[in-house]
């Protein structure tokens, strides 16, 4: 048998017979949890026979994967599972605030919402202090002349030259 007919059988079979007919070199554990843990409605399964992949016989994990699953009509299909997206709205001024104020992992979750409703608020000033490129103006519609008028702060324009090094 297959890994594909074993996974089949797992989730379809009331009688525990068929496990007479595995070869122990087709059941590799690590392989049938993997697969097992790529169906939704099952991982909470595959997180409880994580401890036992490597401590059991191929066979022993084989009858103790088929005792716990839940039995179905058919095998369910199975996607191969990708990695989650998290494709922030300002992703590229997210990464610029971290590194400013060098904020951990939880915190930045934290002040996630607001730092989006702050710079919702007044995008181009955001856009013109983090010095962002043309493309991501046009993609939020601004007018990218708008960063000259925030180039000035206070009144005063921009130093340049030596007076931008305080020479």
């Amino acid at each position: 048998m297959n890994i594909f007919q074993i996974l089949s059988a797992l989730y379809t079979q009331t009688n525990a017979k068929w496990m007479k007919d595995v070869n122990p070199a087709d059941v590799s554990p690590m392989i049938l949890n993997r697969w097992i843990a790529m169906n939704d409605g099952v991982r909470k399964y595959a997180r409880w026979l994580d401890k036992y992949v490597y401590v059991l016989p191929p066979k022993m994990f084989l009858s103790l994967a088929w005792s716990i699953l839940p039995k179905m009509n058919k095998a369910p299909f199975v996607k191969y599972i990708k990695q989650i997206k998290d494709d922030d709205e300002f992703y590229f001024i997210f990464e610029k605030v971290r590194k400013q104020y060098e904020i951990s992992d939880n915190d930045f979750e934290t002040i996630k919402p607001f730092l989006v409703k702050a710079i919702r608020k007044d995008m181009p000033s955001w856009f013109a202090y983090y010095g962002l490129k043309k493309s991501h103006w046009t993609k939020y519609h601004l007018d990218y002349n708008l960063l000259k008028e925030f180039r000035h702060t206070e009144g005063k324009p921009e130093a340049k030259g030596l007076e931008a090094w305080g020479l």
